[in-house]
């Protein structure tokens, strides 16, 4: 019997360890939006107010490979253009 609540003691604190790492670490989990969206999208602010973050925000749209994602709010979001910078050589 003494053998058996070793066991579920070492399982337990296996267990609660196992708890601890996966919960720590700010590691991955939720992003923290650095750049506010525009209201009721999905857009971040920067892709509305100037080219380069246009060209930012839709280069990681294009480098997202999660085909079950939910499809990206855009409402009403313009994003930014420029007759004055210079083309993206990355495109």
């Amino acid at each position: 019997m003494k053998a058996i609540t070793h066991l579920r003691g070492a399982f337990a604190a296996a267990a609660g360890a196992l708890v601890l790492v996966a919960c720590g670490g700010g590691g991955g989990g939720v992003p923290v939006a650095t750049d506010p969206p525009v209201a009721g999208t999905d857009v971040p602010a920067s892709a509305t107010s100037s080219s380069a973050g246009a060209i930012a925000f839709v280069k990681s749209v294009a480098a997202s490979s999660d085909n079950t994602a939910a499809p990206l709010a855009v409402g009403d979001a313009m994003l930014a253009t420029s007759d004055t910078d210079e083309p993206d050589p990355g495109i």
